[in-house]
């Protein structure tokens, strides 16, 4: 690339994992880069000055997790670099760039389910059902990932029944979230929040046995809109061939 006619190398890109929470990890990864960068220029006289550290800043899904701030992140972030670079004697100022999607989006949305059931097997554990499940939310069971959950309208009221919030796709690992603290006396009909969904909940979602998507719903300063509306029956038969 260095003697080609047709293309310029302006920098580098790097992604070194996701839900990462320990900040070192970032700083270590921007010296790796930088000493990269030094190599490649020492070989090719090539300087690529635009640096790309991608993304991967953990966010907290579940009250024990421990994240980070976004200006934590970026300090550490600028700091590292510059070090980096300055420790190779590489000329200017390099151009930072991140990827922080999940970070802004996911702790953006939350979703919003229905209890249908509430099953309690004495001696074991409750179950509470929603209308939805692993369709709508597929990370619980995919990786076991976990989640938080609440009652809007009851958002700061105690919690001391644990329970497992569960789909209605009639499949073992259709968790919700596995031992929600929820108010004794949750109800069927109860509108259930489970949070920072904003991020590879919808982009992941699918019509697993039939199951119309949610609406998405953007609220902002009191004011809601739809921005995509509820699946229905016909646009899950949409495209049956009636022959």
């Amino acid at each position: 690339m260095a003697t080609s006619s047709e293309m310029r190398l302006v920098g580098l890109h790097v992604h070194i994992g996701s839900q990462v929470f320990v900040l070192d990890a970032f700083a270590e990864a921007a010296h790796v880069v930088v000493e990269f960068v030094a190599a490649m220029a020492a070989a090719t006289g090539v300087l690529a000055r635009e640096l790309d550290l991608g993304g991967g800043l953990g966010v907290r899904y579940a009250p024990e997790d421990d994240v980070p701030d976004i200006g934590q992140y970026a300090q550490v972030l600028r700091g590292a670099l510059s070090d980096a670079w300055h420790r190779a004697s590489l000329e200017g100022e390099p151009v930072l760039s991140v990827e922080p999607g999940r970070s802004i989006a996911a702790p953006a949305g939350l979703t919003l389910y229905t209890v249908g059931t509430i099953k309690n097997i004495e001696g074991i554990r409750t179950y509470v059902a929603v209308d939805g499940g692993m369709s709508d939310n597929i990370r619980p069971a995919a990786y076991g990932s976990l989640y938080e959950t609440f009652l809007p309208t009851r958002a700061e009221s105690e919690r001391p029944l644990t329970a497992t919030v569960v789909g209605k796709h009639c499949e073992q690992g259709d968790l919700v979230v596995s031992d929600a603290r929820l108010p004794a006396d949750v109800a069927v009909g109860d509108i259930l929040a489970t949070p920072v969904t904003g991020a590879y909940g919808y982009a992941m979602a699918s019509n697993y046995n039939k199951m119309p998507r949610p609406a998405i719903v953007f609220v902002r300063d009191g004011e809601a809109r739809v921005v995509t509306r509820r699946e229905t029956t016909e646009d899950l038969i949409g495209l049956d061939d009636p022959a």
